[in-house]
Order: structure tokens, then sequence, then C-alpha cells
């Protein structure tokens, strides 16, 4: 029997692990799409509005959702339209993105930094500002002063930009809250600047792993392989049905029983489960071709966590089921 614990604890692992990478790889989907920006994150589609707005009214309009931002803490990513240029523009005046480190990381407006840019590691526009070209993809009134690492799966944009005295350009606004109030004063100045609000989505992480197909796929499994354990542990007890009968025999109740044979089989299936990670950590750093880093070593150690929370209870109903069974038959001859 505790050699069917640690098979059938090993291919648990398997699936534990399959799962904590499924929720792992969504996760990073997930910061993709916001660009890393923490918390409950919502997207404002904002276009040209049909409302005639002054030009010194558009710079007015920018520092006063740059210090509303500060004064709310919040952070904002401006990500380019089809039309616009390829360059994120960003205030993060409480310093929560952790690829925008600019010199300047407090927000605080400077005179003359209005105009800096940063090219993104990895570009076409790096390379030839290395070079000592102009960036070709860069506008001629943006200064390029640095390099700066690219969000995970910024795969077009060149370049960043603070959020200065510009005028607000037209794309997708990524800020992290779903506050109504808040998003209602952004809306608001953002019209004030000429701008309007085409569509607005919430982008929360629990939405995003629920509707992920990766994820639910590996968490089907693993609820189907819980359910075929409990079976087959179950029918595996029956083996043990001499033992059950004569112990009921001498006054052995059914909550003794299973405190005795629950705990017994707990290391046997820890041990699965750490053989079935490290197997699935084993080919997926094979598969990467790299060894595993910081990130893979805490997933693993998440899969082992979390198939132990779900093996425990497994194990205890397929006891509880065993030994109720086998307690009753004996009783019965």
């Amino acid at each position: 029997m505790w050699v069917k614990l640690v098979v059938s604890g090993l291919l648990l692992g398997v699936l534990s692990a399959f799962a904590a990478w499924a929720v792992h790889w969504s996760f990073e989907d997930h910061q993709e799409t916001t660009y890393e920006l923490p918390g409950a994150v919502t997207e404002l589609s904002l276009g040209r509005g049909p409302q005639e707005v002054d030009p010194a009214a558009r710079t007015e309009a920018t520092v006063e959702l740059r210090e509303y931002l500060a004064e709310h803490s919040l952070a904002l990513v401006i990500a380019p339209d089809t039309d616009g240029p390829p360059r994120l523009v960003v205030a993060d005046p409480v310093g929560v993105l952790p690829w925008y480190i600019p010199p300047n990381p407090t927000g605080k407006h400077e005179s003359g930094r209005a105009r800096l840019g940063y090219v993104f590691e990895g570009t076409y526009s790096r390379r030839q500002w290395l070079r000592g070209s102009t960036p070709a993809l860069v506008p001629a009134e943006v200064e390029i002063v640095g390099t700066m690492s690219a969000p995970e799966g910024a795969a077009d944009p060149q370049y960043v930009r603070p959020l200065a005295e510009s005028p607000l350009p037209p794309g997708q606004y990524l800020v992290n809250t779903d506050d109504p109030g808040e998003l209602a004063e952004i809306r608001d100045i953002a019209y004030r600047a000429g701008l309007a609000d085409f569509s607005t989505d919430r982008v929360p992480l629990w939405e995003h792993l629920r509707d992920d197909p990766l994820v639910g796929t590996t968490g089907t499994l693993l609820g189907a392989g819980c359910l075929a354990a409990v079976l087959f542990w179950t029918l595996g007890l029956r083996d043990r049905a001499g033992e059950f009968a004569i112990r009921a025999r001498h006054g052995a109740t059914r909550a003794r029983l299973v405190r005795q044979v629950w705990p017994q089989g707990l290391p046997f299936q820890l041990l699965g489960i750490v053989l079935g990670v490290a197997i699935t950590g084993a080919l997926v750093s094979l598969v990467g071709l790299r060894p595993p880093d910081r990130v893979d070593w805490l997933v693993m150690a998440a899969a082992v966590t979390g198939g132990l929370l779900l093996v425990a209870p497994t194990w205890l109903l397929a006891t509880v089921l065993g030994t109720r069974v086998r307690s009753e038959v004996g009783r019965a001859e």
C-alpha cells in the first residue's frame, strides 16, 4: 500500500506542478497585459474628442493629472494607439513599476525634462542610439538620455518618457485602481485635455486566471486526479480488511482507525509529491535550456505545498471511506 501511495503521490505531484506553472504563466501574462502595474488595473481607451480645447488647457490638464496621480499614490502607463509613436508615457510617483527607474523617480517635474526619453534595451532604437545616431522611430522633439529595461511582453514600444507637461496623447491609459470616483476624475481631466473615453475595461487578476484555458485545463486534470486517487486509495485499503475487522471486533472505533491510518500514509504521499514536482521542474528546465532560477524554485515550492494541501484531505476521505466499509464488513461477519 505504501508503494502505491508514493506512486500515486508522484502522479499528483506532476499534476500539481503543472497547475502551479499554469498559474505562474497566467500571472506573467497578466503582468504583460498591465505593464506590471500592481493591484486592480483599469484600462481606459482615450481618443480625440469632439470638444474644442485651447492648447494651454491641454498642458494644464496634463499637470493636473500628474498632480492627481501623485496625491492619490497612483501609477499610470499610457500605451500607444495604432497611429501614435512606439512609446510608453509613464507617471509613477510612488515607484511601483519595477522596470521604470528614471533619474527622477519621485515624479516631481523639473524644468527642461518634459522631452527627455529612455530607449528600451534590446530595441532597434537602442542600437541606433548606441551608435550615435538619432533613433528613426523616436520623434525629433524627444531627447534620448539613457536606456531602460522594457516591461515584460512590451514588444512594440521603443522608448519611454515621463508624463511631464506635454499634451495628453490618445491611447490606452492603464491605471492601478478600479475606484469609480478616481476613474471619473481621470476621465474628467482627460475630457478637459480634449480626449474622450471610448471604452473602459477592468483587468482583475482573478478573472484573468478564471478565463485562462491552460489554468482551467490543469485545474480540471488535478481535480480529476484527486477523485481518481480517492477511489484508488479506498480500494487499496481493502487489502487491510482483515486487520480492520479484527480491530473492530476488539472495540476499535471508526474514528480511531482513521486517526491511526491517515497520518501513516502522509509521509509516503509527501515523498511522491516532491518527486513528481522535481521531475516536472527538471522537464521545464530541459525544455527551456536553462537552470532553475529563484522564480522557478518558488513555483516548485508552491506546487509541493499546494499538492500536500490537496492530498491530505483526499487521503483523509479515502481513509474514512475505506475503514468504514471494512469495519462494517468485519462486524457483519
